[in-house]
């Protein structure tokens, strides 16, 4: 269930889809604030807590300031206040207290702000002195005075300094709360771009560097990135190993090619040379003839081998399929290579615990089971056995072919399938091989949708002294298929 959930947010679609909805409801959101902060009702929003004993000691002041310099209108108290406080921003509010309230500002005040707090205090009742704190003016008030026989609500304000984000949007210019949502909008659909651009960017400059020739170019991802990108870089990077494989197999098969042929053709040409020297007799020019005919079966073979392993390897070689009893084909190659077998006196045992039907191209089948089966005859010390033992699980069968011989290297296992390849020491060139035989089965094992693989048996083999298994393990090699 987790995979599962970890698979479908790791698609690229959904996050595509998170990123395009997440940046939606962003530049709403953020546009919404933004005209909330900027409409009337928040412009008028009004904060109103105690009055500090600062705020009230300078109301009094300027009560008591009024009070003694009998002041009698309202023109004389605001020269009075210019006077007084003219190195100080602020400014005095009067309210009349009957029913048609009238509020005066004795100072000059942006339209706007006026405007607030004028209404504001027209449109309030106040029982005992606040602070009431606007974006833009911090007023304090009221305290009751007499001028001239009228009574007064007498109120004190100045600039309001500590800004809120929405105060911080009202500020701004209209160009300013414009380009903020954009530039919102503007930075996250880059990050968006970016995160999509860098992974196809490097696909496409490890592309173009493998079209210049440069097969080791690999596209550099992060190892838990799981969406479409994430695959498509891993994807290429196995295209990218295996056009480097063909291209170094290609090479290798090029270069073992002109070796294998070389020995052969140089064994020819030394043959006929000698057969055609005057002072050669009969006897040794027929023995010179019989090597030039030894050296041109090898050259066909390795020929016609070399010509199997092209075919199989091409993707578009046709695998001619019909229904088999894999048993009666395995006693057939049995059959035949035992003939061979008893010139080393080796003894092939075969062991089919069922009764198997496949689909599949008897010619390949052959060939691939013969080779195998070759090859454990050959490396067999004489007086030995070779087990060929048959089983089927589930619907695959497991043919087993296990030799007598010396093992191979554990790090050799996976090279024998591979062109012209030969372990040292027991495996080489003595044996008179071509180092294709297994190649060639493993290709035609492939064309059939299943799998070969060899590895080290312990213990001792067949036929041979127990006493003396330390040198002897034998290898044993495995085929794969589908059956019915």
């Amino acid at each position: 269930m987790n995979n599962n959930i970890k698979e479908f947010f790791a698609s690229y679609t959904i996050k595509l889809f998170i990123w395009f909805w997440l940046i939606t409801i962003i530049s709403i959101v953020s546009t919404r604030f933004i005209s909330q902060q900027l409409s009337h009702e928040a412009f008028n929003n009004v904060i109103s807590k105690p009055a500090t004993d600062h705020d009230l000691r300078f109301l009094h002041s300027i009560e008591h300031r009024i009070k003694r310099n009998k002041i009698t209108s309202i023109k004389a108290l605001k020269h009075f206040s210019a006077k007084r406080f003219k190195k100080k921003p602020m400014n005095i509010w009067l309210k009349t207290t009957d029913d048609d309230a009238i509020v005066k500002n004795l100072f000059p005040l942006p339209s706007r702000h006026k405007q607030a707090i004028n209404s504001f205090i027209s449109n309030q009742a106040f029982s005992e002195p606040k602070t009431h704190l606007f974006f833009h003016t911090r007023i304090t008030g009221p305290k009751m005075i007499n001028i001239n026989g009228t009574e007064y609500q007498l109120f004190i304000s100045n600039e309001h300094r500590e800004r809120s984000l929405g105060q911080f949007f009202h500020l701004l210019p209209v160009w300013g709360r414009i380009a903020i949502p954009v530039s919102i909008s503007l930075v996250l659909c880059l990050l968006l771009a970016r995160s999509f651009s860098k992974p196809i960017r490097s696909i496409k400059d490890a592309t173009a560097q493998i079209g210049k020739g440069d097969l080791t170019t690999r596209v550099v991802t992060k190892k838990t990135s799981s969406d479409e990108l994430g695959q498509l870089a891993h994807s290429f990077n196995q295209m990218a190993e295996q056009l480097q494989q063909n291209q170094s197999a290609q090479q290798r098969l090029l270069g073992d090619v002109s070796h294998e042929l070389r020995s052969p053709m140089t064994r020819l040409q030394m043959a006929l040379g000698l057969a055609q020297q005057q002072a050669t007799s009969e006897q040794a020019r027929e023995q010179y003839l019989q090597r030039c005919q030894v050296e041109i079966g090898r050259l066909d073979t390795m020929v016609a081998n070399v010509l199997s392993l092209s075919r199989l390897e091409n993707t578009l070689q046709k695998v001619e399929c019909e229904k088999l009893s894999f048993n009666s084909l395995l006693e057939g190659i049995v059959n035949d290579e035992q003939f061979i077998a008893n010139e080393k006196h080796i003894n092939i045992q075969l062991d089919c615990q069922a009764e198997v039907h496949i689909n599949g191209d008897s010619t390949l089948l052959t060939s691939a089971v013969g080779n195998v089966l070759n090859n454990a005859v050959k490396y067999s010390p004489e007086h030995s056995v070779v087990e060929v033992v048959m089983v089927k699980e589930s619907q695959r069968l497991l043919l087993t072919v296990q030799d007598s011989g010396q093992g191979v290297p554990a790090e050799a296992l996976s090279q024998l399938f591979s062109p012209f390849y030969r372990v040292n020491l027991a495996r080489d060139r003595q044996t008179g091989g071509t180092g294709l035989g297994l190649a060639i089965a493993k290709q035609a094992v492939l064309a059939h949708q299943g799998k070969i693989y060899a590895e080290n048996s312990t213990g001792p083999a067949q036929g041979v002294d127990e006493k003396n298994t330390d040198s002897v393990t034998g290898l044993s090699v495995t085929i794969e298929l589908p059956c019915l």
